[in-house]
């Protein structure tokens, strides 16, 4: 299953029968954090115990670039292999703003799906600027089997989010911090409404 988490956090687990031969795949991002952030990393202060066990489960990546500065273009160059020039997505993306990932970019999502992955994304979805609209493409669009997010940040705040949407269908109050709602969704511990696609 691929879950994004944004934090974005992208796990892919193999559906098909085969399944025990193939790897769950997790990408775990956050915004605004350098590699030296975490105690895994080496930071001598800041205490990161969750992220630290795994880290050492899986695989740490120690020498990285992000693609640009900013959101959007980094988020859209993880999930297509491509610069944020060649896929479409070259800045930080304002609401309602006519950018958005194309929907002919090909997505780890799409191809982890087309070897019998199920895909989720949770958190952060910051890839267009018409979020939960017909009129860009949406998670879904890009090979998300199952999505909970929000188009930029939680709102009002972080603590008791009320902008994410499911699937297409806007959630409403949700009690907690929004990166455990993210998580939590992420691993399929919610009670939320059945999916819908957004046409």
């Amino acid at each position: 299953m691929l879950c994004t988490a944004s934090i974005i956090s992208s796990v892919f687990s193999p559906s098909s029968a085969s399944a025990a031969e193939q790897p769950n795949v997790i990408v775990f991002l956050t915004d605004d954090q350098g590699w030296g952030d975490l105690a895994c990393y080496g930071h001598p202060v800041i205490k990161s115990p969750n992220l630290d066990r795994f880290a050492s489960e899986g695989l740490r990546f120690t020498q990285c670039y992000a693609a640009c500065s900013v959101c959007s273009p980094s988020r859209s160059a993880i999930l297509t292999g491509r610069t944020p020039y060649r896929n479409g997505v070259w800045r930080w993306i304002p609401p309602g703003s006519q950018y958005h990932l194309r929907e002919s970019e090909i997505t780890i999502a799409e191809l982890l799906k087309n070897r019998g992955y199920e895909t989720c994304h949770a958190g952060k979805w910051h890839l267009n600027g018409k979020f939960n609209s017909d009129e860009q493409p949406q998670p879904d669009d890009h090979g998300y089997d199952h999505w909970l997010a929000t188009q930029n940040n939680a709102s009002p705040n972080h603590m008791n989010p009320t902008n994410y949407v499911r699937n297409g269908d806007e959630v409403g109050p949700m009690e907690g911090p929004s990166a455990v709602i993210a998580a939590g969704r992420a691993w399929g511990h919610d009670t939320l409404p059945a999916h819908r696609h957004v046409a």
